[in-house]
């Protein structure tokens, strides 16, 4: 009888360090990554034992154009904005990113739309105002991205 209560015991503290380690330590990451250059983002998920999964990619509308008008000058200057990561039991448990300038605030949709309504020769002059990291004149491409929304 002694013997089982023993059994049950190990098997319970067994059990509860799982559970405790199970929302301690961190099972994976979302990592989310902005081209400040583009607007292009993409991401994937990095587990602990270095397995990348859900991997994704959204080319913007300025990726585009520059691929298929300019693709000489387009370069890529990719900044970290997402490093989340989350333990086993869905806790959120870290976060770690970059500092990506403003081009990260308008939503892909939005910066899509407003690339699309822009004449090549005024999407190659966006372009090179992002590139020019030129935060005032940024800040002024970003104020017209929201003021053009309907």
């Amino acid at each position: 009888m002694h013997r089982k209560w023993v059994i049950r015991f190990i098997v319970i503290a067994i059990l509860g360090a799982a559970l405790w380690a199970s929302t301690m330590l961190i099972a994976y990451t979302d990592r989310g990554y902005i081209c400040e250059n583009t607007g292009s983002r993409k991401g994937h998920r990095e587990w602990f034992f270095g397995l990348r999964t859900n991997e994704w990619y959204h080319e913007s509308e300025l990726e585009i154009f520059m691929e298929t008008n300019h693709p000489e000058s387009l370069q890529y200057r990719w900044t970290s904005y997402r490093g989340t990561g989350h333990s086993l039991i869905p806790v959120l448990k870290s976060y770690g990113h970059g500092r990506p300038g403003l081009i990260v605030f308008p939503t892909s949709g939005m910066l899509d739309d407003y690339v699309q309504s822009l004449s090549d020769a005024q999407r190659l002059e966006l372009y090179h105002i992002l590139c020019s990291a030129d935060d005032q004149r940024i800040r002024e491409v970003i104020d017209n991205i929201y003021d053009s929304r309907p």
